[in-house]
């Protein structure tokens, strides 16, 4: 390990917590392979020295990067870096698909593909009642069978550090829980609809399907405790085999 022991290089002077400023980096130099996969990162105490902080935030960032499956951790031994990319927790409340024959639910794959402020109006706008609204784009992979697309919209003074996290740091996270533990805004409930429409050009090219395929729209509005809107998402689903569990 001696030979990895180099800096750490932060960027704090943009008012982030270290700890999330840490697990940013660490995230930032595992994608650039810095760390392989399957590899042991430095110790924890290492890490402190080579980040020049604490350990508990070093140990907080590690945390983090464990419940999102970028890194295992093992007790007595260390951490490593994950050698595959892990479904996203859940099962989601508001929606699952099923395997016909288990009647399981399917494991999700997520990947981040944009993320852009919104200028124009939608149906978030009420809803959200935010100055500032900024989108994420994400495409749901269904047990590795076939893909959905997603947006999801949020209120950027609500919620800055998903306007300036790496967007890398966000795949196969679930926001959902995201919000709750970074933010403690537990969601209380979801509202959903769905109706069957021509999936737009753009969301089909991002698939890599036919421009007049016919898909479904499912549009999720998350509240809070006291009522308010969380988030709103749309998830374009396109024709598939499995069977698709809806709750609210």
């Amino acid at each position: 390990m001696n030979g990895e022991l180099s800096r750490i290089r932060l960027n704090t002077r943009d008012g982030r917590p270290k700890y999330l400023v840490l697990r940013d980096a660490l995230a930032d130099q595992i994608a650039k392979g810095r760390w392989a996969a399957g590899s042991q990162l430095p110790a924890e105490d290492q890490l402190a020295e080579m980040a020049s902080l604490s350990l508990g935030t070093v140990q907080r960032s590690l945390r983090m990067l464990a419940d999102e499956g970028i890194v295992v951790r093992r007790h007595g031994i260390g951490t490593f870096v994950s050698d595959e990319q892990r479904p996203l927790g859940g099962p989601f409340r508001h929606f699952r698909f099923l395997d016909d024959a288990t009647g399981e639910t399917l494991p999700i794959y997520t990947r981040v593909v944009a993320r852009y402020r919104v200028r124009e109006a939608g149906r978030w706008t009420p809803l959200l009642d935010a100055d500032e609204v900024v989108c994420i784009e994400r495409t749901f992979s269904i047990n590795r069978e076939f893909e959905l697309f997603v947006r999801l919209y949020f209120d950027a003074t609500r919620f800055p550090d998903l306007v300036t996290v790496r967007e890398s740091s966000l795949n196969g996270v679930s926001f959902k829980e995201l919000l709750d533990r970074q933010y403690h805004q537990p969601t209380a409930s979801y509202e959903l609809t769905l109706q069957v429409l021509a999936l737009p050009k753009e969301v089909c090219a991002a698939l890599n399907l036919k421009s007049t395929i016919q898909g479904s729209l499912m549009e999720i509005v998350a509240h809070g405790r006291t009522g308010q809107a969380l988030y709103v998402q749309d998830v374009f689903i396109p024709p598939n085999g499995r069977r698709l569990m809806i709750s609210g």
